[in-house]
């Protein structure tokens, strides 16, 4: 029930709130998913208007050699280089301080 102070929720607004309130915790579990999609991730913090800054996992073994994230499969060329926003592989090629996705979503 509302206040008296307050002006009651229309139908829909009430509606989109409540189902904003039940997807939130089953929302803030999926972003501990580690395969979610960059892009899914993104638009529930958007929804949950939780922090934007996605926070690059630690690189303790920053020597190894990964496959490069945007040449094609066939290719398989290996690097050391990582893109310093999403830590994704690029190789000289592709190399630069922020990879193309992390430069175009800034």
């Amino acid at each position: 029930m509302a206040r008296k102070s307050e002006k009651a929720l229309s139908r829909k607004k009430f509606t989109v709130k409540l189902s904003e309130d039940l997807l939130a915790p089953w929302m803030k579990k999926r972003l501990n998913v580690p395969t979610l999609p960059r892009s899914t991730g993104t638009i529930i913090r958007e929804l949950l208007k939780l922090d934007l800054n996605i926070q690059p996992p630690e690189q303790s073994d920053s020597k190894k050699r990964k496959i490069c994230a945007f040449c094609p499969y066939n290719l398989r060329r290996m690097t050391r280089n990582f893109c310093q926003t999403c830590s994704r592989a690029m190789c000289g090629e592709h190399h630069a301080n922020m990879c193309k996705d992390c430069f175009e979503n800034k």
